[in-house]
């Protein structure tokens, strides 16, 4: 359940929409009442799109939205209340300056409705128009020398009409197996957004990540292991006894001489005690620290980078389950992804739609049985050849 749940929370921290205005979807239970069509933006830096971009952008949401419109469960709900939040206007660039823009919208959905969960529900639909990290899991939360992010790759789902790729599959909690977001990925031409990650790109970052750019970090290890604790605490000996007597000082301003020389006592006491515990562990820590310094992770990839050959160095990095290095076809492997800056440059339009992404996330609030079975029919009924058809259009 652990991946699950950090699937799901990516899913939900990738959201970016949520934090745009918010557009009811449809009333409740199927009411006549005539539905808002404006779809408003969102006050994320709405300075990064121009007037024209935006408009562009939120004619590319409306489209898209339409698509879902025609699932009846959602045009017509039945026991639970579906808002849309729309993000338009931020813009921010995808892998570099020279990207589109990434925008979209979310569905919220309530059960049974947002008044009787007191505003409580989730985004259980999230639409993004050029998301350059797809539904992969981050080795580390940081990118590589290059600025690069590298990516796991997830299980691959069952294909939609249309879909370049899909992710996993909206799958609930079974006796025999846990939830699963599904993510339906469209894209121009069918062409994969990503590129493999090599083997030696991947033992350069984890090397980067280990050493610190241009090695700070491993000067900054290898500082704190040349001393041992109790050097270390020798060298603080003034220091900690400035802070002792501007103690024991404030002790007899306020409870007189007597507090203050039992506070004395008490701070030489563990003063002695710290020492002596420290001065007796000594020779077992340089030695621990000496192993350290003479075995160092960042000198182990080395290593390991020195001894592949050229073929090695060029071919896919896989990874297994805890993000080591294996050989292809390795149980629970998947591939290291990178997104290809080239897939995602502009062609004419900053906001022309290079991907469509359809997450579908079984958390505590979509699982209502309502939106939960709403939720089967879009995955089952919605048009997707329809979202292929707005990717490849002629931008």
């Amino acid at each position: 359940m652990t991946r699950v749940n950090s699937a799901v929370a990516r899913v939900l921290s990738a959201a970016f929409m949520v934090a745009g205005s918010v557009t009811p979807l449809v009333a409740q239970r199927g009411s006549s009442a005539a539905r808002p069509r404006a779809t408003n933006t969102s006050d994320q830096d709405v300075n990064r799109m121009t007037a024209a971009e935006r408009a562009a952008a939120i004619a590319v949401v409306e489209e898209i939205y339409r698509v879902f419109e025609k699932v009846p469960e959602l045009a017509r709900p039945r026991g639970f209340e579906v808002e849309r939040q729309v993000a338009v206007g931020e813009g921010s660039p995808v892998v570099n300056e020279r990207g589109v823009r990434m925008y979209g919208f979310g569905l919220w959905f309530y059960a049974p409705s947002k008044a009787a969960t007191f505003g409580e529900g989730s985004p259980c639909i999230v639409v993004s128009v050029n998301k350059a990290s797809g539904a992969h899991q981050g080795i580390v939360d940081q990118l590589d020398e290059a600025g690069r992010g590298h990516y796991i790759e997830q299980d691959i789902g069952v294909p939609k009409p249309g879909s370049t790729l899909v992710y996993e599959g909206l799958r609930w909690d079974t006796p025999d197996a846990d939830r699963r977001p599904g993510y339906v990925i469209f894209t121009t031409g069918g062409r994969s957004p990503w590129i493999p990650i090599t083997r030696e790109q991947y033992l350069q970052a984890q090397i980067f990540h280990a050493g610190g750019k241009n090695g700070e970090t491993e000067r900054e290890v290898k500082a704190a292991l040349e001393k041992t604790a109790y050097e270390q605490w020798i060298a603080g000996v003034a220091e900690r006894k400035k802070q002792r007597d501007a103690a024991i000082a404030t002790m007899a301003r306020a409870q007189g001489k007597a507090a203050a020389d039992e506070l004395r006592k008490q701070l030489e006491e563990t003063e002695r005690d710290v020492t002596a515990q420290l001065k007796a562990g000594e020779a077992e820590d340089r030695a621990q620290r000496q192993g350290a310094l003479a075995s160092r992770y960042v000198d182990e990839l080395r290593a390991q980078l020195a001894a592949l050959t050229p073929a090695q160095r060029a071919a896919p990095a896989i990874v297994g389950a805890s993000g080591e290095a294996v050989d292809a076809g390795a149980p629970q492997s998947h591939r290291l992804l990178t997104p290809d800056p080239e897939f995602w440059r502009v062609r004419k339009s900053r906001v022309e739609a290079h991907g469509i992404q359809v997450v579908m996330t079984p958390t505590f609030f979509c699982a209502n049985p309502a939106v939960q079975a709403a939720l089967e029919r879009v995955w089952e009924t919605l048009d997707w050849a329809a979202l292929k058809r707005i990717v490849d259009r002629p931008w």
